[in-house]
């Protein structure tokens, strides 16, 4: 089961007040209200309030703040 779910082409994470968001492609849209993540597959799109990158890297990005709504579209 392990390495099933290990083998992923990207992986989201949601904790309190911080959202980990691994193997994006590209950021579409980053405001305080408003983050959308272009995906692999799908576009990530994410709202709520006081959004701010804490740690971004190649393909990796650590946002804190509230989230209130998250949608994935194709």
């Amino acid at each position: 089961m392990k390495n099933f779910l290990c083998d992923f082409d990207y992986h989201i994470a949601i904790y309190e007040e911080k959202i980990h968001v691994f193997n994006y492609v590209d950021i579409v849209k980053l405001t305080d209200r408003e983050i959308v993540l272009a995906m692999p597959s799908f576009s990530l799109v994410l709202k709520g309030e006081n959004f701010s990158v804490k740690r971004l890297e190649k393909r990796e990005i650590l946002v804190e703040g509230y989230l209130e709504d998250m949608r994935f579209s194709r």
